[in-house]
């Protein structure tokens, strides 16, 4: 699942604190940009003392797992703990009832399941009617299912997602398909997005996109008390819209201005519902959300055909720009035009160029600007680290320049920044696997067919969430 969905309720009051502790915007140029975003000096909180978790942890999973794959002593799989269970609902009415109790559990899903995995251990079994899932947290237990996934990795998609493509007519992209087309959407996909040699030509314009969005976040700070920037996550929202849609269309859309388009409203507004409905039609089965019709599932069907008709109706008219450059003879000014490399393979049809261009939108707003919300609240409690950054990135960029490829790969610091803050807060807070045949993992007997899921979210994000943010 994506993050949204998953922690949505701390978001408002997560955007609060920051929207206090990146200020003051004092500083002006390249350099003004990179302190006013790690809110130079705003320290909320005094800088942490104890050892990271990754080290205790990591050490501890090291020593769990030394003899989890000995064959010969391996449990069988009805030995596996985990929660109550009836005979056809397995353990859905113990969940439902949990969630009765407590109600966030519903909706915050890692709560319920951190609760497992203290009562359980770092390996549990559900069963939801007739699919059987183990739940996994150990690091290294991970590390050994990936390597185990073959060629085609099969997962668990969305369901609610999958039924939309399916009643629509839609095409499903890299994020919702397995097996072979999961690889060749993926094969594609890949090349323009995560070749160093195609990435190196966005980062100029995604300078230029995140001065515009210092200058307006100064601009709305002004507007409120000078002090606080209302509503930063949204504005990080639109942030990581723009900046994705300038890597997919080389074309700014307009996304940071006072006035945006209808077509734009609407695409933020489509995206958002889908993220907050998400959690709500899993629960128990978007089957049964569809059939009753619930509010929901409307909403989401809602939210869908409105982000299909506008990012369609750009893509129409950016392919039909392509094409008449082609036909004219003219090149792409050496500027990357994504959409149009996609489309030059031949290997894809038009929908499955829509579906999949979608997709990345949807993936890289939520992830991106969820990210930075993050970095940019852990920054906010460490002044120290903040003068590290800003040392930093005064040597390797220097002032008022234009940052560049060569630029980030010498900033070391800001990338290990940003890591340590996936560690603590995933993207990605379930991470899910269908065995493909009969595996060990972690001492256990598990059958093929079985979904695993690795919780990431149990192991990090809730070791240095406040209680008052979760």
């Amino acid at each position: 699942m994506m993050s949204v969905p998953v922690i949505s309720g701390s978001r408002q009051r997560l955007s609060a604190v920051v929207g206090r502790a990146v200020s003051p915007w004092r500083p002006q140029g390249h350099i003004g940009r990179v302190r006013a975003l790690v809110g130079y000096r705003s320290g909320l909180v005094g800088p942490r003392t104890v050892p990271s978790p990754v080290q205790t942890y990591s050490t501890a999973a090291v020593g769990s797992t030394s003899h989890h794959n000995d064959d010969s002593e391996a449990k069988p799989f009805s030995a596996l703990p985990g929660p109550p269970s009836v005979p056809v609902l397995g353990n859905f009415l113990h969940m439902w009832w949990e969630g009765l109790l407590e109600k966030e559990k519903l909706n915050k899903n890692h709560i319920m399941f951190t609760d497992f995995f203290r009562q359980y251990g770092p390996i549990f079994r559900l069963k939801i009617v007739n699919v059987d899932m183990v739940s996994i947290k150990d690091p290294v237990a991970v590390q050994e299912l990936f390597r185990k996934e073959g060629k085609y990795p099969a997962r668990i998609d969305i369901k609610p997602w999958r039924r939309y493509r399916e009643i629509s007519g839609k095409a499903t992209g890299v994020f919702l398909s397995n097996g072979k087309d999961w690889q060749k959407n993926r094969s594609i996909m890949a090349r323009p997005m995560l070749r160093p040699k195609h990435v190196s030509t966005y980062v100029s314009n995604l300078d230029t996109v995140s001065a515009d969005m210092i200058k307006r976040l100064r601009v709305l700070q002004a507007r409120a008390d000078g002090i606080e920037v209302p509503n930063i996550s949204d504005e990080l929202f639109k942030w990581a819209l723009e900046s994705i849609c300038t890597v997919l269309f080389n074309e700014r859309m307009g996304y940071l201005q006072d006035n945006i388009s209808q077509d734009a409203q609407d695409f933020i507004q489509g995206i958002h519902t889908i993220f907050l409905t998400t959690n709500t039609v899993i629960f128990p089965d978007a089957d049964v959300h569809r059939f009753l019709r619930t509010k929901p599932w409307r909403q989401s069907v809602e939210a869908w055909d409105t982000v299909f008709r506008v990012g369609e109706k750009v893509m129409v008219r950016k392919l039909q720009e392509a094409l008449e450059r082609e036909e004219r003879g003219e090149g792409e000014d050496d500027q990357p035009n994504f959409l149009a490399f996609v489309n030059s393979t031949g290997r894809l049809t038009k929908d499955e160029i829509y579906s999949n261009t979608i997709e990345l939108m949807g993936a890289a707003i939520d992830t991106t600007s969820n990210t930075l919300l993050w970095t940019l609240y852990e920054l906010s409690r460490r002044p120290e680290l903040q003068d590290r950054l800003y040392q930093e990135v005064t040597q390797v960029i220097g002032q008022d320049k234009v940052m560049t490829w060569d630029h980030l790969k010498d900033l070391h610091l800001l990338k290990a920044i940003i890591k340590e803050t996936l560690r603590m807060y995933p993207v990605v807070h379930n991470v899910s696997r269908l065995l493909q045949e009969d595996t060990v993992l972690m001492g256990y007997w598990l059958p093929a067919k079985v979904v695993v899921w690795q919780r990431s979210s149990c192991n990090s994000f809730l070791q240095r969430c406040p209680s008052s943010l979760c």
